[in-house]
């Protein structure tokens, strides 16, 4: 019987919990690792940590966002370095825009309420992830099939879940958001996992597949699942998995790649302190 993968979740300054979490870590377990652009003192942090987990040789999904606009051009200058020091090092980055994640609130939610409602559709944006690997059913979307997804286009992923009784409007306005990619359609592979309620008959099942496929024209579909939810009602949740899209942003032309030879000196600092 094959081993459950273990998947972890890190914040950029690592905790002493994670610290030590970091060091359990083994080939082939999965590691989310958060940050929040645009602090130019956490650069060399950002590269070092990301460093160390690659090390391990795990599936390392970036979780990367965007300051606000408003913050100043200096700030989204600086993340959009981290960006690319992230997308770098990560096999995958998901990467969130803040001017998007302030649609979601209106007006007059405090700073502190927002902060929860952003870190909230972050971690339901993970949580999605974990549940397509966990999740058993008809057809099933395991960890190697995620891995081989991943590697064969390096860079950001579009990552959501959308869910509903009926799907009348365009599904690109269901499944489009503010604060994730925007050019999701032009992917070029899809995973696809739908889970079905009790009552949802098959004519449906085949018109949201049919839908889908006519949305997603461009990508090629890596892997299809299917799970059923043991629940009264016809309600389909659809879960998008889309690689082969752009970067939000061009890379600065005065970006300097990680020299060949930081893995090296690692090595040897790390061999010093035994």
């Amino acid at each position: 019987m094959e081993t459950a993968v273990r998947i972890y979740q890190m914040n950029s300054g690592f905790s002493e919990t994670e610290e030590a979490m970091a060091a359990k870590l083994e080939p082939n377990d999965m590691c989310f690792y958060r940050f929040i652009g645009g602090n130019s003192s956490e650069t060399d942090d950002l590269t070092n940590q990301l460093y160390e987990l690659k090390e391990k040789r795990v599936l390392l999904i970036g979780v990367f966002r965007f300051p606000f606009r408003f913050e100043g051009k200096k700030r989204f200058q600086t993340a959009t370095t981290q960006y690319f020091r992230m997308k770098e090092l990560c096999d995958a980055v998901i990467y969130f825009n803040s001017d998007g994640l302030m649609e979601t609130i209106d007006t007059n939610t405090t700073i502190r309420d927002a902060n929860l409602i952003f870190n909230a559709i972050e971690e339901q944006t993970i949580e999605s992830l974990k549940e397509m690997i966990q999740m058993t059913g008809e057809m099933n979307i395991d960890f190697q099939d995620i891995q081989t997804f991943i590697k064969g286009n390096k860079g950001p992923l579009f990552l959501h879940t959308v869910e509903g009784e009926s799907f009348d409007e365009p599904l690109k306005y269901l499944i489009s958001t503010p604060y994730l990619p925007e050019d999701f359609t032009d992917g070029k592979q899809l995973i696809l996992n739908i889970g079905y309620t009790r009552d949802m008959d098959m004519e449906a099942f085949r018109q949201i597949n049919l839908r889908l496929h006519d949305l997603f024209s461009k990508a090629d579909l890596f892997k299809l699942g299917s799970y059923f939810i043991d629940e009264p009602g016809e309600r389909f949740k659809i879960t998008l998995l889309v690689n082969g899209i752009e970067d939000p942003i061009d890379r600065p032309s005065d970006y300097k790649k990680i020299p060949k030879y930081m893995g090296l000196l690692r090595k040897w600092q790390l061999l010093g302190q035994k």
